[in-house]
């Protein structure tokens, strides 16, 4: 098994798309696609997939917000998705390098792919929509190899 630091060092870039058990984050157990979609020196941004669209509809619309702001990014073999998954602009996660770093050694991160510049431009066009996401567009940029 290669050392968790290394596994996040190589691996984490504006795009990448981890699966992680994050109940500190998210309220449950189960594993969840996120999407790194910014990176501030220790915080990276994350976005998180759900497959619910219409229960996340339903949300939005409560909230009286943007119904774009719900993006959808199609499964393929680049980005590790397995089903249609829709990103709600409006809410980011911060989580730190180290934190990363931790997951992976408690076995509850896995890399599945990244996603490409096409989708990283959906995702950052729902963003710029959400009168509530709070992260500094100034750090939306995409990480090319």
């Amino acid at each position: 098994m290669l050392p968790p630091e290394f596994v996040i060092t190589s691996t984490l870039k504006v795009g990448v798309v981890y699966k992680i058990i994050a109940p500190e984050l998210i309220t449950t157990n189960e594993a969840h696609y996120f999407v790194v979609v910014a990176i501030n020196n220790a915080d990276n941004y994350l976005l998180l997939s759900t497959t619910q669209f219409y229960s996340k509809i339903k949300y939005l619309k409560k909230r009286n917000f943007h119904l774009d702001t719900l993006a959808l990014i199609e499964p393929n073999q680049d980005n590790g998705l397995t089903e249609n998954s829709y990103f709600n602009c409006n809410d980011s996660y911060i989580i730190t390098k180290e934190q990363l770093i931790e997951k992976v050694r408690e076995g509850s991160l896995s890399i599945t792919g990244n996603i490409s510049l096409e989708e990283y431009n959906k995702l950052v066009y729902s963003i710029n929509l959400s009168e509530v996401n709070d992260i500094p567009k100034f750090l939306l940029k995409y990480s090319e190899d």
